[in-house]
Formats: C-alpha cells, structure tokens, sequence
C-alpha cells in the first residue's frame, strides 16, 4: 500500500510539464520500442546500432545539462565564493531582491542555530556586489552546459556510426573467411573513404523566445540539446532509408515528449470541468495534503483568498511580500506544499500529537526564485476548488431533498456532519480525477511512442521490399565486396 504522500508525490511529478521524470518515462518506452522495432527489420546489426543510439542518447539528453552544471557549480562558482543555489531571476527585480534579503535576515534570526538559513542569508548579501558577475557566471553556464551536452552527443554519434560499420565488416569477413582466399590482407577494421564522403556537417540550429524560460526550465533546457541532436541525426543520415526514419521519428517525438501533454492535460482538466463540474488542476501534493482538506472542511478557503493583495495586478513585490509575511496562509501554505515556493529542510513545525512536520511550515528559501504569476495562479485554482465544492454540496443538497421526499420524509436542514460528509466525497473526486488525468496524459503518450510510432515505422519498411533491410548494412556490405574483388583481380 502507497502512503498518501509518497502517492501525491509520484502523481505530482508525472502530471508536472517541467519535470525531467516523465520525460524519461516516454523517452524509455519510446527507445524500447525503437529498439524492438529495429529488430524485427534488421535483426542485430539493426538493434544494436538503434539501442546505442537511443539509451546513448537518452543518457546524454537527460543527464548531460545537469552534470555539467554541477560540475561548473563545484569549480567555478565555488572559487569565486559565489553559491551557485541563488537563482538570477531574484536578482532581475531589485526590490524583490531587497526583500529577499531582508527576509533571509528575519530567518537567520528565528533559527539562530540553523547553519543553512545562514548560509542563505550570507549568500544575498555577497551577492550584492557582484550582481553583475553572478549573472553572468548564470548565463556562461547555461551555455557552456547546453554546449558541453551537444558535444558529448556528437561524440556518440561518431562513435555509434563507426562501431557499427566496424561491426558489419567484422560479421562480413567472419561470413566470408571460408570462401575468400586473400581476405586476410584487407583490414576488417578499415573505415572506407566511401562512408566518409557520406557524412554531412552538422548544421546550427536557432530558437526564438524568451531566453529565461529556455534557461531556467529543465525542458525547455532539453528542446536546445535536442534541437541539435535531431539535425545531427538527420544530417548524419547515411542513406535515404536513415534520413526518413529520423524524419518520422523525430517529427512525432518532438510533438509527443515537447508539446502533446501540456496540451492533453488542459483537454483532460477542461473535459472534467465542463462534464463532471470538478477541477483538477491542483497540484496533486496539495491536493492531496491534510491542510487542503481541513480549509476546505473549515470554510477557511475564501478567508486566504481575501488576504491576497486586493488590486487586480499586485506588483512581484506586493506579491512576494505577502508570501513571506503570511505564512499561515493557504495559498502560502499550498505554494510550499506544491513546490511553487521553495523551502529549507528542516525548518518545519512539528505536529505535537503525531510528531510529524506540518506540511507547508518550513522557512523560505529566499534564494529561489517565486514566481509571481504561478502564485496567482494558485490564488484562482483555490478559489475555483471552493466555488465548486459548494455547487457540489448544493447539488447533493439537493438530492437528499428529492429522496427524502420520495420516502415522504421532510428536509430538516443540512447538518454539519453532513457538510463534512459532502465536502469530503468532493475532495474524493477531485483527487480520483487528478489521478486518472495524470495517469491518461502520460498512458497516451507512452503508448504512441513507445507502441504506435515503432508499429509506423516497421510497417513503412515492410511496406516496401526494397526498404525492409537494413540500408546501412547493404551499403557497407555492397562496398566491402567491391574491395574484395578488386583486391582479388590485383592479386591474379
């Protein structure tokens, strides 16, 4: 049995568009099914080549950025007495990075004896100075990574393609040692100047857009790698066969993994709302958590709500402040149970009866950056979670009515308990909901990746007899026979 919070962590971090998670989930069913495929039309040589290709490249794609920043983490920022924690966006906005300081003091201050709270306090203040510096240092990083990551990729492309046709000629002269007499005086392991005259230049690949978001969030971090490892693998493409693959493949992969489920999760959470008058956007750790079900039992909802900077566009410091200034606050309290806010271990309250921290207590990490339109966002899914749980009481409200009148019975007014009773069976169907929509978004994007497209690309080349075998091994094998002659005339 899945504890509570374990169960709304893992559905949190497959519903999250921006987590690396479920991009390595639909990226594995993809590579397995990839890999099956190739082996169904090329057998070995076919399947071999495919997995180093997909898992190499998967390894590099998901772990290559974040590797290499930490490895710039450690060396560079570490010797210029930087912390690399700090997040540039704080520093974007000057009066929120005054209020990030003044609030990393207040902190320092209430847990005296927390050396990570000082650290975070000590790590503004140096960062004053060289605020220039810092954001620099942040943006070379961000570079350097993405940089380092895509050439590391290109060293995986090199090396795949010349393992393979390595391995072709050595399963062609094994194949052909009994029959060819001088076979013994070409190399097996020579790389034919035909091949290489087959490889084109890798080419550059431009994005548009707000360069903050590409560098500050982990996907769209990736779409830089993986904009150059899908021109990489096209433009390395050794035939035609090759080129079309990659064509398809990539082409469907980029909507699937990039676009398909942000766009599924909105249908999913529009279709709930409009059908079953239930939403589901939440968070599935604050949906989920204790405090949730208690504000929404205690009728405390709407009284968070009404603590929110009342002018319709607070400015990033209005809201800020109120983050950190209200802390018993629900919004507040659900924006650290959710991630939106990021906190310091252990600095929670703990829960005197169970021993357990409290959710949504711990102190804020003023280096993280909080931003302003994920908090009212939040703001409006809670508001929208209280407005449909009382519609939601009311329609049973008034089912009660109608059965009661049914076994002649009056409508004495509907008791606390009864609330509770109804609220709860809400909250029951908010999170069932949350849970089938998480669990539908990334099923059908595993399923056309890791099923549907390898089904595609196996029946395009079965389609065709002359497509069926692997072009790569045709090729190299066509060309190796033609030395073999060759050699073989010179000799007699």
């Amino acid at each position: 049995m899945i504890s509570p919070i374990t169960a709304s962590k893992i559905f949190s971090t497959l519903g999250n568009t921006d987590s690396l998670v479920p991009m390595a989930i639909k990226d594995t069913a993809n590579s397995l099914g990839l890999t099956a495929g190739s082996y169904i039309t090329g057998k070995d040589a076919e399947s071999q080549d495919r997995f180093i290709d997909e898992f190499g490249t998967q390894a590099i794609w998901l772990l290559g950025i974040p590797a290499y920043k930490k490895v710039l983490d450690w060396t560079l920022f570490k010797s210029l007495g930087l912390d690399a924690g700090v997040d540039a966006r704080v520093l974007k906005d000057q009066e929120v990075f005054e209020l990030a300081k003044k609030y990393a003091q207040k902190h320092d201050e209430k847990f005296k004896d927390n050396k990570k709270i000082k650290q975070i306090s000590q790590s503004l203040e140096k960062i004053t100075s060289k605020q220039k510096l810092f954001k620099g240092l942040t943006f070379g990083k961000f570079v350097a990574s993405t940089a380092l990551t895509i050439i590391s990729y290109g060293a995986l492309t090199n090396f795949r393609q010349k393992y393979r046709e390595e391995k072709i000629k050595k399963d062609f002269y094994e194949k052909h040692s009994k029959n060819q007499k001088h076979q013994n005086t070409i190399n097996p392991l020579t790389y034919s100047k035909a091949f290489k005259d087959i490889h084109k230049e890798n080419k550059k690949v431009n994005f548009t857009g707000k360069l903050e978001d590409f560098m500050f969030s982990p996907v769209k971090n990736l779409m830089i790698v993986d904009g150059s490892i899908t021109t990489e693998r096209i433009a390395k493409s050794q035939n035609k066969q090759e080129f079309m693959g990659y064509v398809l493949k990539e082409g469907f992969f980029w909507f699937f993994m990039y676009f398909a489920g942000e766009r599924i999760k909105t249908m999913l959470e529009n279709n709930s709302l409009k059908k079953r008058n239930i939403p589901i956007s939440l968070d599935a750790r604050a949906i989920e958590s204790e405090e949730l079900k208690k504000a929404l039992l205690n009728n405390k909802i709407m009284q968070s709500i009404y603590e929110f900077p009342a002018n319709s566009k607070p400015t990033n410091a209005e809201i800020y402040k109120f983050v950190n200034e209200n802390p018993d606050n629900l919004i507040v309290k659900m924006g650290k149970i959710s991630g939106i806010i990021k906190t310091v271990k252990g600095t929670e309250a703990i829960n005197e009866q169970t021993g357990k921290a409290v959710q949504g207590s711990g102190s804020i990490d003023n280096r993280k950056y909080i931003d302003p339109d994920e908090i009212q966002g939040l703001k409006d899914k809670l508001a929208m979670l209280y407005e449909k749980g009382e519609e939601f009481v009311n329609k049973e409200v008034e089912n009660l009515k109608t059965k009661l009148k049914s076994e002649g019975k009056e409508f004495a007014g509907l008791s606390a308990e009864q609330k509770v009773e109804f609220l709860s069976k809400y909250l029951d169907k908010v999170k069932k909901g949350n849970r089938i929509a998480t669990i539908q978004n990334i099923g059908a994007c595993i399923g056309f990746l890791g099923i549907l497209l390898p089904a595609m690309i196996v029946g395009w080349r079965f389609m065709d007899k002359e497509n069926k075998e692997y072009k790569v091994k045709t090729e190299i094998e066509k060309k190796l026979k033609a030395e073999m002659a060759a050699k073989n005339n010179k000799i007699a």
